[in-house]
């Protein structure tokens, strides 16, 4: 990943930077000079500015992210309710609960699609984020009858 450095920052709040006709380019306000190799110069090259920025992984103790993300050509699952069905239908094995599965970022979006974002969502994210929170039975019947498994919550 890449960010800007801290000089094109303070270059920025300075004014010393302008936008030109170049997109690749930064343009120096003719009240600033810009030292490129020994010598001034008008424009500044954008990747100049750029400095790496480490990804770092990390895993939660509290969500998972097992369901397909949206927008994604490289995977080969789509988001389906038979996803929703794959990833649900693991509740109540290897220790894992039903709100721990819903506990999905990309499953919460795609729950988005169906159910009521003002009502419904802000409910079953509160079980989500406070696990002491229980989630309503009628959400268990209702999502779990949208992935066709019927009482199996």
């Amino acid at each position: 990943a890449f960010q800007v450095s801290l000089q094109c920052m303070e270059m920025v709040a300075e004014e010393a930077l302008d936008v030109g006709p170049n997109p690749g380019f930064c343009y120096v306000n003719e009240t600033f000079t810009a030292i490129q190799e020994g010598k001034p110069s008008a424009t500044v090259e954008n990747n100049f500015f750029l400095t790496l920025v480490p990804i770092n992984g990390y895993q939660s103790d509290m969500f998972v992210s097992q369901f397909p993300r949206a927008n994604r050509a490289y995977d080969d699952r789509a988001q389906t309710h038979d996803e929703m069905k794959r990833q649900l239908s693991k509740s109540g094995q290897a220790g894992w609960t039903f709100i721990d599965l819903l506990s999905d970022f990309a499953l919460l979006l795609y729950l988005c699609k169906f159910l009521d974002v003002k009502t419904d969502m802000p409910k079953i994210c509160a079980s989500v984020k406070d696990r002491e929170v229980p989630l309503d039975d009628g959400y268990k019947i209702i999502i779990t009858s949208m992935a066709g498994m019927d009482g199996s919550y």
